[in-house]
């Protein structure tokens, strides 16, 4: 145990120190422009043809976090490498600067919260990970109190282990701070509410449930639904 929990803090400090990992993304979550989706969509566009051109990957999801509507622009990279090169470029390119000025106030006063997270479980995945994932389930959490964020990473290793044994495609996603992010998806809900419903049956599952929830590893923040809309 002790072994783990001197990897899992490796691992946390070598993401928070070098940003050297694989399967990381930005994203940057907004209230909808004008209310509207479709103008949202249509202002991420104008940004998107820029951070393609730079070498990022964007995508766009629709959270429900704890009752509230945002709209999701995420850039992903496969490795840290990438992400270093593609904000070099970004803080060079004419088209970008021309953007972001002439956007700003629309951008500042739109923004709710932005990350920069990595793939904490899976040091050697890429973003390829999503090509199959189009809904996700996902639930933040602090280390509680007397416990480390190595302890709360054992933890979601543990549940991941399980997860992933009914296709519930579990993730950690850590900005090596603070919160960590515990994933899971599917192709739709009714796939994940299948193999959930196929999780909470299992004895290994109910053991794990009940022994964290006598001694918790981690304290809840937050839960989002979130949908792929492109």
């Amino acid at each position: 145990m002790l072994k783990v929990k001197i990897t899992m803090c490796g691992l946390l400090m070598l993401l928070l120190s070098t940003k050297v990992y694989s399967d990381g993304f930005e994203a940057w979550d907004f209230k909808p422009i004008n209310g509207s989706l479709q103008d949202t969509i249509a202002w991420f566009d104008e940004a998107k043809a820029v951070h393609e051109r730079l070498g990022g990957s964007v995508e766009y999801w629709q959270h429900d976090v704890m009752g509230n509507n945002v709209v999701s622009y995420i850039i992903r990279f496969d490795t840290g490498e990438d992400w270093a090169s593609f904000k070099d470029k970004l803080s060079e390119d004419d088209a970008w600067q021309s953007w972001i000025n002439a956007n700003y106030a629309t951008f500042s006063s739109h923004l709710v919260e932005s990350f920069n997270l990595g793939n904490v479980l899976d040091p050697n995945a890429t973003s390829s990970v999503w090509e199959d994932i189009n809904i996700v389930y996902f639930s933040a959490w602090d280390a509680a109190d007397g416990k480390t964020a190595a302890d709360l990473l054992t933890s979601m290793q543990t549940s991941a282990s399980i997860q992933d044994k009914f296709d519930l495609n579990p993730m950690v996603y850590s900005s090596g701070l603070g919160v960590m992010y515990f994933i899971t998806g599917a192709a739709s809900w009714s796939e994940w509410q299948s193999n959930v419903a196929k999780r909470n049956e299992s004895q290994e599952w109910v053991e794990y449930w009940s022994a964290a929830g006598r001694d918790p590893a981690g304290e809840f923040v937050q839960q989002a639904t979130s949908v792929r809309i492109q």
